[in-house]
């Protein structure tokens, strides 16, 4: 794993906390966008009586959020490395290539940890490295998903401050995301089964991003078959 663990975490570009405000969770986590910062939220839940962890893990530029991510589960868990515990996390990107592997470094030295990820969009899904490193992943018996309606309301639910959320809003449901969950979905299949990219992103008008669908084989229409949720 990574040296220099110890380090403050503000000098190498990380913000974290318990609850996430309603504007962070809403402007980094609509898919339609594409923005800067790298959030992870993330849950563990142990297999004996004991209470969840949650915490959410925000990257500026600096240190990606997945290394930051798995230095504070290790610091968790390291006491006894065979604990048997499921730990999932809501990340506004994927992870890259290289936070893959860090990912996969990571589960073999704790063989008991059950991971499951979910994404509200895909980074440089045209990649090799990252589309490889999510092929990888999901190989070793980690599932990807692509963050669908019932998984935003939870994470808005669980992770963000009920102080903070419009008119004591109990429930999220962005049904207005439905269009790009679809889209990131089929990319996501294309990738899990080693097959061309079909997704394009464009910058249009203003910078605003332009997502484009491009289905020519069976293969790809079959991806899109079991993405459509």
């Amino acid at each position: 794993m990574a040296s220099g663990w110890n380090r403050d975490h503000e000098s190498r570009g990380i913000t974290q906390g318990w609850k996430i405000s309603q504007e962070d969770f809403v402007e980094n986590y609509d898919p339609s966008v594409l923005p800067s910062v790298t959030y992870l939220l993330y849950e563990i839940k142990w297999n004996h009586r004991r209470r969840h962890w949650q915490r959410w893990i925000c990257s500026a530029g600096g240190e990606h959020a997945e290394t930051y991510f798995l230095e504070d589960i290790y610091r968790k868990l390291r006491s006894n490395p065979f604990v048997h515990c499921s730990i999932t996390c809501y990340i506004s990107w994927s992870p890259c290539g290289y936070c893959c592997q860090e990912i996969m470094d990571f589960l073999e030295k704790m063989p008991n940890v059950n991971l499951v990820i979910y994404v509200a969009r895909l980074y440089w899904h045209k990649e090799e490295t990252n589309r490889q490193g999510l092929w990888n992943l999901e190989n070793i018996g980690v599932s990807i998903q692509v963050m669908d309606l019932p998984d935003y309301n939870y994470c808005w639910r669980t992770f963000v401050d009920d102080e903070d959320k419009y008119d004591d809003e109990d429930d999220y449901w962005p049904r207005h995301f439905a269009p790009w969950i679809m889209l990131y979905s089929l990319e996501l299949q294309s990738i899990l089964q080693n097959i061309p990219s079909c997704l394009e992103i464009s910058s249009g008008e203003n910078q605003t991003p332009v997502f484009s669908l491009c289905v020519e084989n069976d293969q790809q229409k079959r991806a899109l078959t079991s993405a459509n949720p």
